[in-house]
């Protein structure tokens, strides 16, 4: 009888860890696949940001354009293989550069893989490069809005004359600017420099929107905000160029150590372990 109750709550126990075992996993399953979704909209919407910086900057870049072209056109990357392999193959040919069979294998995958990668690689550094200048001169730009402001200009009056005007000076920033005046013309300012907060992904172009966003939602000047908010972009940038020149002293280690430090030392060694091996 006891034997019996005694396996009666084995089973019990075994069967209740199990089905908790199961909630458990299911339980797990469930926040997994939350975390997926979450991360697969988080991605999208990283993708939706850079695909509208990528076409404001193709107005201004025909190299972001034609990268840009060449990435997502497969018939164009297919185009420009064929047409590199036929380069290599009659070069082979005619005599202008032999090569053997395992060499010219190589040079076409090495050509399949600058074709398929390269693109991309020289959209994304330009598109950076370009940001990088946009927020370099976006303190001017600042400014130029401060002194707007002050003259008794409107927020939206001061960004399209900075947008008319600043062309000759950052054609990226006029871009930005000018779409985000056709955005404020359909829905209004502030949800314009909503979306230009979304989707431009930097820190000053961001600060800037949010004090814009706070004076029109409030009503209060902004004068000495810009001001103030163009002084500490410029000192951001500036402990950031502090930061670039003293890393450069760690950067110069290894260079100097394998371009100094070693023919000093087999300039100094050299002729004494000459000597011994002569003797």
């Amino acid at each position: 009888m006891y034997i019996i109750i005694i396996v009666v709550m084995l089973l019990l126990g075994i069967g209740g860890l199990l089905i908790s075992r199961m909630r458990q996993a299911k339980r797990t399953k469930i926040f997994s696949q939350l975390d997926a979704a979450l991360n697969a909209m988080q991605d999208m919407n990283e993708q939706n940001d850079s695909s509208q910086v990528e076409r404001a900057l193709k107005k201004t870049s025909r190299l972001v354009s034609l990268s840009a072209m060449l990435d997502k056109n497969v018939m164009a990357k297919a185009i420009v293989a064929t047409v590199s392999t036929v380069i290599l193959f009659i070069s082979n040919a005619a005599g202008i550069y032999e090569m053997s069979a395992d060499i010219m294998i190589i040079c076409i995958l090495v050509v399949l893989l600058v074709v398929i990668l390269l693109p991309n690689a020289i959209k994304n550094a330009t598109i950076k490069k370009r940001m990088k200048s946009v927020a370099n001169d976006f303190p001017f730009v600042i400014d130029m809005m401060a002194v707007c402001v002050q003259s008794g200009m409107t927020v939206e009056k001061a960004l399209r004359y900075i947008a008319e005007n600043i062309n000759s000076i950052n054609p990226d920033i006029a871009i930005l600017l000018e779409r985000t005046m056709l955005k404020a013309e359909v829905g209004g300012m502030s949800v314009a420099l909503e979306q230009l907060y979304q989707e431009v992904a930097n820190n000053e172009v961001r600060m800037f929107c949010s004090t814009l966003q706070q004076s029109i939602k409030f009503g209060s000047s902004i004068y000495q905000v810009l001001i103030d908010l163009s002084k500490e972009m410029r000192a951001v940038q500036l402990i950031s160029t502090e930061e670039k020149v003293a890393s450069l002293s760690a950067k110069m280690t290894l260079p100097m150590i394998a371009f100094i430090m070693f023919p000093l030392l087999i300039i100094v060694a050299g002729p004494g372990i000459i000597g011994m091996i002569s003797s």
